[in-house]
């Protein structure tokens, strides 16, 4: 075999045989060279709040990257997705974090790598007030029944896995409160989404009624992600958020922004209420 071959081929060879670690080690590498950090973030008050006018961005996790962006001594560059599409835009290369509050789920994990939990929610259903057909989920998963989902979102995948009969209307939007849009002007029977968030929506809507408000289901830990293959980029952002968690500074964070329900910062699980 011709020397340029060789050293082709030992080349090619070299790559399918290169640890994880160091194929992964690009993505920090290249933050910390070009002092830019490239993160994805999907707006969901109080963690990550879009101002509709201005477009400046707040929040308790906006905050947390801010702070950990500083002490890296680079850039934050925000890049907004969607729920539909936050796992392309990791794959991709368009961003190297996503921040959204997003639910750490068998399917997802597949496709990326999630952090240590930074929190714990689940879900609940919004429904009509005086709709008295609903009082478990079973309830919810019968004929004739229309259920309200976000695309792409933790909500959308459990009522696939979970529903059978009811007939799904599934939203291409990254709002969370879409669903109870659809419920309070009765072009569903059900929204389904997070229990922070149903129960801020009922708050304001008295035409609606959170069904779980006191035994939300399906918890599930919420984290942030990175796309796979970068174990030095993951390991970085687990131990930046130990230490945000460990010296206070989430939850100080999170208490800028007032009470948050399920929604809190918990470093452990505390059971919330049994599900229906």
């Amino acid at each position: 075999m011709p020397r340029a071959l060789l050293v082709a081929f030992a080349a090619v060879l070299a790559m399918s045989f290169a640890t994880p670690s160091t194929a992964g080690a690009d993505a920090l590498e290249k933050i910390t060279r070009e002092k830019t950090f490239n993160i994805g973030y999907i707006p969901v008050p109080p963690a990550i709040i879009k101002d509709p006018k201005t477009g400046e961005l707040s929040g308790y996790f906006v905050d947390a990257i801010r702070l950990i962006c500083e002490q890296m001594g680079v850039k934050p560059v925000f890049v907004e997705a969607a729920w539909g599409t936050f796992i392309a835009g990791l794959q991709s290369g368009q961003f190297d974090l996503s921040i959204a509050t997003t639910f750490a789920t068998v399917p997802r994990a597949l496709a990326v790598d999630f952090t240590r939990p930074i929190q714990y929610n689940a879900y609940s259903a919004i429904v009509r007030k005086g709709d008295t057909r609903f009082k478990s989920l079973a309830d919810i998963d019968k004929p004739g029944v229309t259920v309200a989902v976000v695309q792409g979102a933790a909500g959308h995948e459990y009522a696939k896995q979970n529903f059978k009969n009811a007939t799904l209307v599934v939203l291409a939007t990254a709002d969370l409160t879409a669903p109870f849009v659809e419920v309070s002007a009765k072009r569903v029977d059900v929204g389904i989404e997070d229990s922070w968030s149903t129960r801020r929506y009922a708050a304001g809507h008295p035409e609606v009624v959170d069904l779980f408000a006191d035994h939300p289901y399906n918890v599930l830990p919420i984290a942030w992600a990175v796309r796979k293959g970068e174990p030095e980029l993951l390991n970085f952002i687990n131990t930046a958020i130990e230490y945000l968690r460990v010296n206070g500074r989430l939850d100080q964070f999170a208490a800028k922004y007032g009470p948050n329900g399920f929604f809190q910062v918990r470093t452990q699980y505390q059971p919330i209420g049994t599900p229906h």
